[in-house]
């Protein structure tokens, strides 16, 4: 099965959330969208970065470039990578360097400039311009075509899902923002439908917590005086795994005062449960440092056990695995008695 995509939907229409994601796709779908076999992706070679180097027929070798938005540079850097790869040579066993090398630049659009670097250049470009296509049956497709001739586009299918979150049980959660509805297409089936529960479970918890952008996050938080929030949870997206990250706002363990501090929570089985790191010793509430990261110990009191960090034959710290939900509600509680 092809890897889930994450898009976001614009003013103009649908797009890959960065340029990486579409390098992702395409890298997927080498061989149908171009009859290439994927050879390298992100090559550093003498200072610069090639997206993706692939081969066709008879070991052609091809380097392509892709922009998520318009770019004036595209045949330049080609250009560049052309030179570096001719005089290197890489990949000798699987390139026959005797053939012409196919530069292919991919683009929403070209800039007038890209064509007249393309126009007196001594090199061959092949210049492909795409879009997404959002059919009436909610399937995306990446549609291609070249510039040069009057071919048929290519349909390339991608493997996301526009996501709906008005059909709640609560009449009283708000409609998802669209950063959000993005991120859940990225998701498997799973992961959204227990995302939905969490995202209910917060917003469902006290009339006054509001679902707020900020930098790039969704925070869940009341206000209070001017601009201030009291936070209880975030989502953030992390681009390179395409999953959703949750944090919370929890005490700190062993503080006198209760201080309260932003922590990510170690997710597991598609946001149901989370991982709960365990001291051996009894009754005791600790940071625990290991696989250098700080994790957040607690006794142990329910949950059944994942793993055990040992060393040198001794047992240093068990994993547990508890319902998310659970320290979901100890951060709401905890938000309670901030605001009370």
């Amino acid at each position: 099965m092809k890897n889930k995509v994450a898009l976001q939907k614009t003013a103009q229409g649908w797009k890959f959330i960065d340029e990486s994601e579409l390098e992702t796709f395409v890298w997927d779908n080498l061989e149908e969208i171009f009859e290439l076999k994927p050879l390298a992706r992100q090559l550093y070679i003498q200072g610069e970065v090639c997206d993706i180097i692939g081969i066709g027929k008879n070991n052609q070798l091809t380097i392509i470039e892709l922009k998520n938005t318009q770019d004036r540079y595209i045949i330049n850097q080609l250009t560049r990578y052309y030179e570096n790869l001719r005089e290197e040579q890489p990949f000798k066993d699987n390139v026959d360097y005797e053939q012409e090398v196919r530069l292919l630049a991919i683009c929403p659009n070209f800039h007038r400039h890209n064509l007249i670097d393309e126009k007196h250049s001594r090199l061959n470009f092949e210049l492909f311009t795409f879009y997404i296509l959002c059919k009436e049956d909610n399937e995306f497709y990446f549609s291609v075509s070249q510039i040069s001739n009057q071919s048929e586009a290519k349909l390339i299918k991608i493997n996301y899902q526009q996501v709906n979150l008005q059909n709640q049980q609560n009449d009283n959660i708000p409609e998802a923002p669209r950063l959000l509805l993005d991120w859940l297409g990225a998701l498997t089936e799973t992961e959204l439908e227990n995302l939905k529960q969490i995202r209910q479970q917060i917003l469902g918890f006290d009339h006054r917590i509001e679902e707020i952008i900020v930098n790039k996050s969704i925070v869940y938080a009341s206000r209070y005086g001017k601009d201030k929030l009291r936070q209880c949870a975030e989502f953030s997206f992390d681009r390179k795994s395409k999953k959703i990250i949750l944090f919370l706002w929890l005490i700190i363990p062993n503080r006198q005062n209760k201080t309260i501090a932003r922590m990510q929570v170690d997710t597991t089985e598609e946001y149901l449960t989370y991982s709960r790191y365990v001291p051996v010793k009894e009754k005791s509430i600790l940071w625990e440092k290991f696989f250098n990261k700080i994790f957040y110990s607690v006794p142990k009191d329910s949950g059944r056990l994942f793993s055990e960090l040992i060393h040198l034959g001794q047992v240093y710290n068990q994993i547990f695995v508890a319902e998310t939900k659970n320290i979901v509600n100890q951060a709401l509680q905890t938000w309670l008695e901030r605001i009370n």
